[in-house]
């Protein structure tokens, strides 16, 4: 079939007959803004339309005669070319082209950047194209009179098509302003002087952009190392704060590079870019090189992308504008208001001078949007605990190094004693008993480590209860271990249950838990989930405590290097209604209510001051905790106003010293209730 053949030599795929018609559309339209002819059309020698010489006269004249024909718009094609990328690719690449709101908003934006800053023309550009819809909408706002050139890169070859089809229609036909790359970016920008013969470089004065979010592990590593040496070359190797970055932050950086002095960034950005530990140095980036005019959300749904399953923002930056405030604006039908907003710096929204922020809050961007009752408690809490020293941050009062992640293990199913296959039937002083299936085992204690196993085991009760084991094997020969040990290894080779490890691992397979106990030493009395649901609907407590030092899977966070009753004044802390409060404020959030906080995170937060306090005033707190230990608690938010809750938050903001404490936690729970109504 000839539209097959045509498309396969193209390399559009899938070669099926919606993308004929794109691809026809695109062909009608640039024939428009020539004599007709495809001789005039090949003649322009525009290198997007080099693609067009893989065709022969024959299939050239065949896809003109079918263009005749076509009734669709180019208008129409920007957004249909989205939806007839093929699934797999398009996840590949993150082809998620940016919705009517966001485009609008980028548009009136520039719009009122160029009234403010008396720009006669500028060169707009995005790096990341998809099908021109950013760029388009912005021109059809501002006028093709005002745009000097424009430019973008698409590294896909028929969306390309449709965006330099589409810039040509609303350029009116001006060939020589508009270049269009079929290609990779990163390649592209790095290894190439200029999208024009008359520029020395690509540079832009507006940049438009809605960047691929493609996860870091689904890159090839050998392309992951090229990205790296790329962004490293430009000169951003100190932004990079680890080597496994994310791929949009990667791209900001490139941006940088592009935009000249005085020139607007505008970009979609996932909003994990403001609270993950790979946004660090594009944030520190921002705050040396940029006056950062707003960050946008959308009020009625999460993604400023067409089908995203991201939460995403809007971010708008001036490079080398010294302006301080920041909006946090939360986008509604008032888009042209908040373009207005986002240039003059002023309206009905929180403004937040970024440079300013004590760490505990530049842990999260995302808090600042809408008024919000919670944040101003946590922020005058935090504030006044820490001015008084009652409070400090973590890392100066136990050390960066007494948090660490549980030990990870591959297989479960084997490495946990109880598992699914084998049950505890008798301890004694040195051996646990097993048995399955009729068969039992003696497993010495020297082989075996207690150990929380997974959080939601200890969900009720703040002291865990731990009757769970992790095999802790030394690396010997297999023949050197005790026989029933050795029964119990084979199994797992014969059941599968110890797949994960001999794929992972080859011959000491069984040593893998072993290795990290002695080098993590992963042993302590406090333990906070890896991560929680904030309604609570399973969970009363947040924090475990146990009466002696034991180990964790990697489902938690162990606090190290404490004594006892720090340990359970730090259980208490965990617990109290103002850490969740913190959680709820702070959290990174990875679904609608599930939030989480990484290890470095923890080092940015403020807790009681273990060094400074009224050793009196701990003892208290202490007390309030131990009537709760052992206690079978109800889900966290039916123990509001609950007496044991009410006396231990109490005594914490006592301790450290809140005026007003009694107004403070009522205040505290009102706002939590109003927020678990709001969210149920």
């Amino acid at each position: 079939m000839k539209t097959k053949k045509i498309l396969e030599k193209m390399g559009i795929r899938p070669a099926n007959e919606e993308n004929f018609i794109i691809l026809a559309t695109v062909i009608k339209t640039l024939l428009n803004y020539t004599d007709g002819s495809l001789d005039s059309l090949i003649n322009q020698k525009i290198p997007i339309l080099s693609i067009l010489n893989k065709l022969d006269r024959d299939e050239l004249k065949f896809l003109k005669s079918e263009a005749e024909k076509i009734n669709f718009s180019i208008e129409e094609c920007q957004i249909k070319v989205q939806k007839a990328i093929p699934q797999d690719e398009r996840k590949k690449v993150a082809a998620y082209y940016t919705i009517p709101s966001g485009t609008r908003l980028m548009a009136y934006a520039v719009e009122e950047f160029l009234k403010q800053s008396k720009r006669n023309k500028i060169i707009l550009a995005d790096p990341f194209l998809g099908s021109g819809l950013t760029l388009t909408t912005a021109i059809k706002k501002i006028g093709a009179d005002k745009i000097e050139k424009v430019w973008g890169i698409e590294l896909m070859p028929l969306p390309a098509l449709i965006a330099f089809a589409s810039l040509l229609h609303v350029m009116n036909g001006k060939w020589n302003k508009i270049s269009v790359i079929a290609g990779d970016t990163f390649k592209e920008i790095s290894e190439a002087s200029s999208p024009f013969i008359d520029h020395e470089a690509f540079i832009a004065d507006v940049i438009l952009t809605n960047p691929p979010f493609t996860r870091w592990k689904y890159l090839d590593e050998k392309y992951r190392e090229y990205l790296l040496s790329v962004i490293e070359g430009l000169g951003y190797g100190k932004y990079i704060t680890r080597r496994e970055v994310s791929l949009q932050t990667l791209s900001m950086f490139l941006c940088d590079h592009i935009l000249s002095d005085g020139g607007l960034l505008m970009s979609v950005l996932p909003a994990s870019t403001f609270y993950t530990i790979y946004g660090r140095g594009y944030k520190d980036l921002l705050r040396e090189k940029y006056g950062v005019y707003a960050v946008v959300e959308s009020k009625s749904r999460a993604s400023f992308s067409e089908d995203s399953g991201f939460k995403e923002v809007i971010i708008a930056a001036v490079k080398g504008s010294k302006r301080k405030p920041t909006l946090f604006i939360e986008l509604n039908d008032d888009v042209e208001k908040a373009a207005k907003a986002i240039i003059s710096g002023s309206g009905s929204y929180t403004a937040v001078d970024l440079h300013a922020l004590p760490r505990f809050l530049d842990i999260n961007w995302l808090v600042f949007f809408g008024e919000n009752k919670l944040r101003e408690i946590v922020i005058e809490v935090f504030k006044q605990g820490l001015s008084k020293k009652t409070l400090g941050y973590w890392d100066d009062v136990l050390g960066r190094d007494s948090i660490i992640r549980g030990v990870e293990m591959y297989g479960p199913e084997f490495f946990f004693i109880p598992n699914k296959y084998w049950k505890t039937v008798e301890e004694k002083r040195n051996l646990v008993k097993i048995e399955s299936q009729g068969k039992e085992l003696a497993i010495n204690k020297e082989f075996l480590i207690k150990t929380l196993r997974k959080p939601s085991l200890y969900s009720r009760k703040i002291m865990a209860e731990v009757d769970t084991y992790m095999l802790s094997i030394p690396p010997v020969e297999f023949e050197e271990l005790p026989s029933d040990l050795q029964e119990y290894i084979q199994w797992g080779i014969r059941s599968g249950a110890a797949r994960p490890a001999i794929n992972a691992y080859g011959k000491y397979w069984y040593s893998h838990v072993y290795k990290q106990m002695t080098t993590k030493k992963p042993f302590g009395q406090v333990f906070i989930p890896d991560k929680v649901d904030l309604l609570f609907k399973n969970r009363s407590v947040f924090a475990n405590y146990t009466n002696e030092k034991v180990a964790a899977s990697k489902n938690f966070y162990i606090i190290k290097g404490v004594s006892k009753s720090s340990a359970e004044l730090l259980a208490g802390w965990f617990n109290s209604t103002i850490f969740i409060s913190v959680l709820i404020l702070l959290g990174r959030k990875i679904s609608e209510t599930w939030t989480r906080f990484l290890e470095n995170d923890y080092l940015e937060l403020p807790l009681i001051n273990l060094n400074k306090n009224d050793k009196e005033m701990m003892l208290e707190v202490v007390k309030n905790v131990d009537t709760i230990l052992e206690k079978d608690l109800p889900p966290l938010w039916e123990q509001l106003g609950e007496e044991y809750r009410y006396e231990l938050d109490l005594t914490l903001v006592k301790l450290i010293g809140i005026e007003k404490p009694k107004e403070k936690i009522e205040g505290l729970y009102h706002t939590l209730s109003n927020l678990l109504y709001k969210n149920e």
